[in-house]
């Protein structure tokens, strides 16, 4: 075991994986790999992920699988490996053959391209620093050997010297193959350098027989065409071969869960999944399920995995459609769009100061995992990013803090909604507005309906929202029914919205449209509050008014703004009544 040759730090690292209570068994991967030796059209693999999503710890794996100087063979033989995947009884006879013949049959070469590289004033140097461990090893190795006695600044060289001399090919294991392409202290020539020592080191050498390398940035476009084209690589938008070995899937998860009797599979599910593979199964964030198993705890822990500022600067971007998406999104919304992968080319036009098109931000947000993608739409995976895209929002120089103000907020606002508290919804939705919304400003249906969503953001912990929906005989605005855990006895908010209006003329919509019916049918049980909001377009303020049903639909309680009560004892005239979807003529629109 050495340095580069069989690393040690490597073997720990998987003892390591072994030993852990919540261990997920992804060594089949291995048989996959095994039917590529020395084939030299397929040989080459490329795995790019998110980070904390495993990719380390299958490195980890194949270096202990293979390398002749590690006696792994008791611990591979009990684990999936050793039994072939196949369900064709000849092609797994073929898999257990091609595990005996392979297993510890190679010297691997691991390289972790990342350890240790600003330690070197340049990149050459820190290259140099590996060729010389890995003279260390070949001394550790080959006490004997001819290649020491003329050993030279090039490490392609002396692997193919001792490859002459030994007949013994190397299975190469590169981690973190983008870090010095992604890394702004790199220039551009120094990462040209870079790419042309890949392609030096890996490309039609003889001496290799396998090469395995992983990252989080594809390789993707004009690389994959010419440099790097050896490789077939596989990503966050094309993995239909090895998704599975990368994150959990809904069963590993629902085997970690019966070794732990404080969390459920269904506390997990709604906090860590929401990745999709490319024929749509959920995939689960490894390092975050893990360390809540450890923990006990569902909380965030993305942001362990590294700063979440990437994001904000994706938000900021001045880019037309951005961040209306982001919001829709995060309101729990898919966005149509279609993608081609975000490769190392793309990072190199951002370093050269050209801003990015809006589908090639969103390639590098499903690439780094902030998005997932799908049947053409992408999404915020899961509760626990959407957590990290609202952190995301808290920017004082963003026309995005308003938002992020009202989520803060929207606890407050559904608790004193249930509590009939009108004149604190006025207050909490006239705050909302202040700083962005003046007097005789243009506000549609579609602005209007978002400050509600967020206004009430939070709600749908508790309740299954229901926007625009056919319920009655027309589509209410919005409808809050109680989650399945509540749904006996919590109350259904119905919300209707007007615009230089009353909100009484709201309610009465809701009357006419009996947007309450089949409730009980469904089995609802609670009472029902009809909410009316009205917004006055030449005040900008805002006017509430809730009426209190139990479930037969027997008026228990009224409660009106004051601002509600002198709106309907104004009288009409100029028809400027109008319903929210109708347009307001006025030169100056609000774009929220």
């Amino acid at each position: 075991m050495g340095l580069v040759i069989d690393n040690i730090d490597m073997r720990e690292t998987f003892k390591g994986l072994l030993e852990e209570k919540y261990f997920i068994d992804k060594s089949n991967i291995i048989n996959d790999f095994n039917k590529l030796i020395n084939r030299n059209s397929e040989k080459y693999v490329c795995i790019t992920k998110p980070r904390r999503f495993g990719k380390t710890s299958i490195a980890a794996m194949l270096v202990m699988y293979y390398s002749k100087s590690i006696d792994s063979k008791e611990i591979f033989d009990k684990l999936k490996v050793s039994k072939g995947k196949s369900s064709d009884i000849k092609e797994k006879e073929n898999e257990i053959k091609q595990y005996k013949e392979y297993q510890g049959k190679y010297h691997t070469i691991y390289l972790d391209l990342s350890k240790n590289v600003f330690s070197f004033e340049t990149l050459d140097a820190f290259i140099s620093s590996i060729n010389m461990e890995l003279k260390t090893d070949i001394e550790e190795l080959y006490p004997n050997s001819k290649v020491l006695n003329a050993y030279k600044d090039n490490i392609v060289y002396n692997l193919k010297k001792l490859y002459l001399e030994t007949d013994k090919k190397f299975i190469l294991v590169i981690d973190e193959w983008d870090y010095i392409i992604t890394n702004k202290e790199f220039s551009n020539k120094e990462r040209n350098n870079y790419i042309n020592f890949l392609k030096y080191l890996i490309k039609d050498n003889s001496f290799l027989a396998f090469v395995y390398m992983t990252g989080i940035t594809p390789i993707a476009k004009e690389l994959s065409q010419s440099t790097l084209n050896c490789f077939s690589e596989y990503t966050m938008l094309n993995d239909d071969q090895y998704y599975e070995y990368f994150g959990f899937t809904e069963e590993e998860v629902q085997e970690l869960c019966s070794k732990n009797k404080n969390l459920t599979f269904e506390d997990l599910e709604s906090w860590y999944n929401g990745y999709k593979s490319y024929d749509g199964k959920k995939i689960f964030n490894t390092w975050s399920v893990i360390h809540a198993l450890n923990k006990n705890t569902i909380k965030n822990y993305w942001s362990l995995t590294g700063s979440f500022n990437e994001v904000k600067r994706m938000i900021n971007y001045d880019i037309i459609g951005v961040k209306e998406d982001i919001l829709e999104m995060i309101n729990g919304n898919e966005i149509e769009v279609q993608l081609e992968n975000y490769g190392v080319e793309d990072i190199r036009k951002e370093s050269e100061n050209n801003e990015p098109v809006k589908e090639v931000l969103y390639s590098k947000m499903v690439t780094f995992g902030y998005l997932t993608y799908y049947k053409g739409k992408i999404s915020i995976p899961n509760e626990e990013l959407k957590e990290e895209f609202i952190k995301a929002l808290n920017d004082k120089k963003s026309d995005m803090q308003y938002f992020y103000d009202m989520i803060k907020n929207s606890d407050e606002m559904l608790e004193v909604t249930l509590h009939k508290n009108v004149k604190r919804m006025c207050e909490i939705l006239d705050k909302s507005h202040m700083e962005k919304i003046s007097p005789g400003d243009r506000l549609d249906h579609g602005n209007l309906k978002r400050v509600i969503d967020y206004s009430y953001f939070n709600a749908r912990a508790k309740y299954d929202i229901k926007e625009e929906s056919p319920d009655g005989h027309g589509r209410a605005d919005v409808i809050f029914l109680p989650k399945e855990k509540n749904k006996v006895n919590g109350e259904i908010i119905i919300i209707e919205l007007k615009v230089n209006s009353t909100a009484k003329k709201a309610i009465n919509q809701i009357h006419q449209k009996k947007y309450y019916n089949n409730l009980k049918e469904k089995g609802y049980n609670g009472n029902v509050l009809l909410i009316g909001i009205n917004y006055d377009q030449k005040e900008g303020k805002y006017s509430c008014m809730i009426e209190e049903y139990d479930i037969n639909m027997k008026k228990l309680s009224t409660s009106e703004s004051e601002a509600e009560r002198k709106r309907r004892n104004e009288p009409e005239s100029d028809g400027i009544y109008k319903r929210l979807r109708s347009s307001v003529v006025n030169p100056k629109k609000i774009n929220l």
